[in-house]
């Protein structure tokens, strides 16, 4: 009875159903949702921004800011991006030393810390900044290196 059911309002479903509209909102759809996770707009900085007078990292410059909040350029420990001189420039972990990202306990958690260095449209470095995420427990980098995922 329960099959016969399922069956028969599935039959109505696709009879209804524009396929070729539904495809195409779908995709819409994904494609939006894609583009504002790739954008950071799924990330809440309000976390970063009540904490970051308590911060425990040391960047080789400030912490990388798009709008004059501490780390609000940055995806959590990760760097993002940075104005400087009026520019939004484009931001990624340096290597001072062997890593660019290191972790501090804190306050009964730690701060992972990441040193930025921030690039112009033509690939060279113009200034630094640094990202810092807090966490009650450390979680190392997924992209750190020694993981296997080291980017060429």
């Amino acid at each position: 009875m329960l099959e016969q059911t399922t069956r028969i309002l599935s039959e109505n479903l696709a009879r209804a159903l524009d396929r070729r509209s539904f495809i195409k909102k779908a995709g819409q759809t994904a494609f939006l949702g894609v583009a504002a996770l790739a954008a950071g707009h799924t990330m809440s900085s309000n976390v970063a921004a009540q904490a970051s007078p308590n911060i425990s990292c040391a960047p080789p410059g400030p912490y990388c800011s798009v709008n004059g909040v501490a780390t609000d350029g940055c995806h959590g420990g990760s760097c993002y991006q940075h104005l400087y001189q009026g520019q939004v420039l484009q931001c990624r972990v340096i290597y001072f030393y062997q890593a660019g990202c290191w972790t501090t306990a804190s306050g009964g958690g730690y701060w992972t810390c990441c040193d930025c260095g921030c690039y112009n449209s033509g690939g060279q470095q113009v200034t630094s900044c640094g990202c810092a995420q807090f966490s009650t427990s450390p979680i190392p980098r997924p992209d750190g290196p020694g993981s296997g995922k080291e980017s060429a």
